[in-house]
């Protein structure tokens, strides 16, 4: 992973970009409206060269400086290979689910205070941190599992928890939000968190979709961590 690169994706500074562009357009312009005559004849190649040249290597130097979208995804797909095998395992899963209860998957940029945050060509205001969350559903507990992804450093976060369902007093899908300044601009980024709460506050918090998913997820806790709490 290339994190100087992707660190110049997030910052997204375009001020040499647009000289460059603006340096190509104008090369192209002076070629066609400058007045040619014997004097200037063997000069006007040599002129608009050179600042075709300059142009080309502002505008597309900084563009190979920088990751694409496609480089991220790439980027965060690779640091997440594997990890699901591996939680299962560490988590001593086998045998051990619910056949009733599916498992959960959550996934996102993280929202969080950070200067690094981008919007894409799909309105997705990505951040340097990407999560995936897994819950798993036994016969006494939730179990979470989660892998955050660095972006702009090295280094990937594993977590893991146990959670009781005899700890759990309850568990929602709430709204949440984020303010962050983007060139000048004060943007609200607005996401759900799924949380679980026990007796003296909050015992598990993942970004997740507000879909019939994880509604059901929530149904389940609720109800499953009812029974126990008796």
């Amino acid at each position: 992973m290339y994190y100087d690169k992707n660190r110049r994706y997030f910052e997204n500074k375009r001020a040499v970009m647009y000289i460059g562009f603006m340096l190509i357009i104008a090369a192209f312009v002076l070629f066609y409206i400058w007045p040619i005559d014997e004097d200037n004849v063997a000069y006007i190649p040599i002129v608009f060269l050179a600042v075709l040249t300059a142009g080309c290597v502002m505008f597309f130097g900084q563009l190979m400086r920088r990751s694409s979208e496609a480089d991220i995804n790439e980027d965060v797909e690779n640091e997440l290979r594997g990890f699901d095998e591996k939680a299962y395992f560490d988590l001593d899963l086998y045998g051990k689910e619910l056949p009733y209860i599916n498992p959960l998957l959550m996934q996102s940029y993280l929202y969080y205070d950070t200067p690094y945050v981008r919007r894409d060509k799909e309105g997705v205001y990505r951040t340097d941190r990407y999560v995936r969350c897994r819950l798993y559903f036994t016969e006494d507990a939730v179990c979470t599992a989660s892998r955050t992804v660095h972006l702009t450093e090295e280094g990937v976060d594993d977590e893991y928890k146990v959670i009781k369902y005899s700890d759990i007093k309850r568990a929602s899908i709430d709204a949440a939000q984020r303010i962050y300044t983007i060139h000048g601009r004060k943007i609200t980024v607005k996401y759900y968190d799924l949380n679980i709460y026990g007796e003296n506050g909050l015992l598990f918090s993942s970004q997740c979709r507000n879909d019939y998913t994880v509604e059901c997820a929530v149904e389940d806790i609720n109800k499953t961590a009812e029974k126990f709490r008796g």
